[in-house]
């Protein structure tokens, strides 16, 4: 996963509300109390705070507990949101070497933590910044990108498995969960391998192995794509694992949000239209969606709702990351 400096991270689940007492579909217009909730650290204390995406408001603020934040140089701090599961009310935070599971309640209200619990080595090594997990639906998995490949960790015992991907064929970025079997990623290769880069699709269930032997090509970057698309990035697999939704280049500096086949790959929609990402690049892609991908709340130059593939315009009060993604900016 590409991600920004920690001080300017912020966590919000993929995978919208499933609790009782939340809208599991989040339509245009909706009250703010169905809103979901994003964290967003502080750039100048080891904090984070806790704010609802419909109003902007901070509904908490959460100090780093001791021994968890620390300040290896100045503005930065290693106390950040790093992961969600996708009920839109439970998050990771994590320290130097350690990490915390936060819930919230249906208004937005933390919880007391539990935790700590060692982050593993691996994952802390991952030779693009600080560790960013995909927590599974049932809360009980969590996948990171490491630097020698992909971790999947057992957020109940701990164990860990791990996917070679050496460093010679390329690295992995923005894992996302198809129930706690599938897992979604972004592969990017060495020049020498380029026909392999594009969304791919690991199965965790057999027994470890070389990532890209053992994953399955869905959106190839480097071969020909219809609809004059030149290339796709954040991708985010769809809970029910039968569609990838992700931005598409359309031409320099231009992107759409668009649905495609998880089987075949092929443009099945698109979702919000070809948008100028000026500078470095406004953030385009999949904010938050429910169990059944069918709803979601993204954005791609203009936020809004998602209803099967109609786009209504909706006010969000997300981060300006200046980026291509929001890297860690997770609903």
């Amino acid at each position: 996963m590409r991600l920004l400096p920690a001080a300017l991270l912020a966590a919000l689940s993929l995978t919208g509300c499933a609790n009782a007492g939340t809208s599991s579909l989040i339509a245009a217009g909706a009250s703010a109390a169905s809103a979901p909730f994003y964290l967003e650290g502080a750039t100048a204390t080891p904090a984070v705070r806790v704010i609802n995406g419909f109003t902007g408001q901070v509904e908490a603020v959460i100090a780093a507990p001791p021994g968890a934040g620390s300040f290896p140089w100045v503005g930065r701090t290693t106390w950040y949101p790093c992961g969600a599961a996708p009920d839109d009310r439970t998050f990771l935070l994590c320290g130097t070497h350690q990490y915390w599971e936060l819930r919230l309640g249906d208004d937005g209200k933390p919880q007391p933590m539990t935790g700590p619990a060692d982050i593993p080595v691996a994952a802390r090594n991952t030779g693009n910044g600080d560790p960013e997990f995909a927590v599974s639906a049932d809360r009980r998995l969590a996948a990171v990108a490491t630097a020698t490949g992909i971790m999947v960790l057992s957020l109940v015992t701990g164990a860990t498995r791990s996917w070679v991907i050496p460093s010679a064929d390329g690295y992995a970025t923005g894992l996302s969960w198809a129930g706690d079997r599938y897992l979604a990623f972004q592969f990017w290769p060495q020049p020498r391998d380029r026909d392999a880069g594009g969304v791919r699709v690991l199965d965790t269930r057999p027994a470890a192995t070389a990532a890209l032997a053992a994953s399955r090509l869905i959106i190839s970057n480097e071969r020909k794509l219809a609809d004059g698309i030149s290339g796709v990035f954040n991708p985010v697999i769809t809970p029910d694992g039968s569609k990838v939704v992700a931005a598409a280049w359309t031409s320099f500096n231009v992107a759409e949000l668009g649905e495609f086949s998880a089987r075949t790959g092929r443009l099945l929609a698109v979702l919000i239209p070809a948008a100028s990402m000026p500078g470095h690049g406004s953030p385009c892609q999949v904010l938050w969606t429910d169990l059944s991908g069918s709803h979601l709340i993204a954005y791609c130059g203009t936020p809004g709702v998602v209803n099967g593939t109609r786009f209504t315009p909706v006010h969000l009060h997300v981060p300006d990351t200046s980026g291509t993604d929001f890297a860690g900016v997770l609903w």
